[in-house]
């Protein structure tokens, strides 16, 4: 009979505990990137921008606690830029007028998806971490994205000093008076 009675008790004792789950049981990260740490360094919020998926910005902060500076190398898709973090200082990155910026040009960035990066610094074995890849089409993010790396596009010649006359024409047609510029030209090349 004392086992019964030791049961209905711990029941009862537990049974405002099963109605109402424990709130420190809930772990909720309330940010889009993720944590990782190596060493003394810790990456806060680390997430990248990319809307071409060729090219991202990585968005986040670097913590060092520890009392010397460090030279973080941050890694994604085999393109590594380096980062100064101070001794006992943050060092936030993202392009919003006042912090420093770090863009990996021609990776191969899927967004939507989680893509694998790596931070070290010398004298730590480093760390690896998922982090997502955004776009700027959310509000938070629009300021953020990469500007695309200028490429040069090849000009056609032109012919100095004439201007195209006439309005506007189907392809293939000629209107006004135009110059040809394959005079001498025998068709060989």
């Amino acid at each position: 009979m004392s086992v019964a009675v030791a049961a209905t008790i711990a029941f009862g004792a537990t049974g405002c505990e099963f109605l109402s789950p424990s709130r420190t049981q809930e772990i909720r990260q309330i940010t889009d990137g993720v944590d990782v740490s190596t060493g003394t360094i810790d990456v806060r919020n680390a997430l990248l921008i990319s809307d071409s998926g060729k090219d991202a910005r990585f968005v986040g902060t670097l913590v060092n606690t520890g009392n010397g500076d460090r030279t973080v190398t941050l890694e994604v898709d085999g393109d590594d830029q380096t980062v100064e973090v101070a001794g006992n200082s943050t060092t936030v990155l993202a392009d919003d007028g006042e912090h420093d910026t770090v863009d990996f040009d021609d990776v191969s960035v899927k967004p939507g998806s989680l893509v694998k990066m790596y931070f070290s610094y010398d004298g730590a074995e480093g760390a690896s971490a998922t982090v997502p890849v955004l776009t700027s089409g959310q509000e938070q993010y629009q300021t953020l994205a990469p500007s695309p790396t200028p490429t040069s596009t090849p000009t056609s010649p032109s012919n100095s000093g004439s201007e195209p006359t006439g309005g506007a024409s189907a392809p293939g047609t000629q209107s006004g008076s135009q110059t040809d510029s394959s005079e001498g030209d025998n068709g060989t090349n």
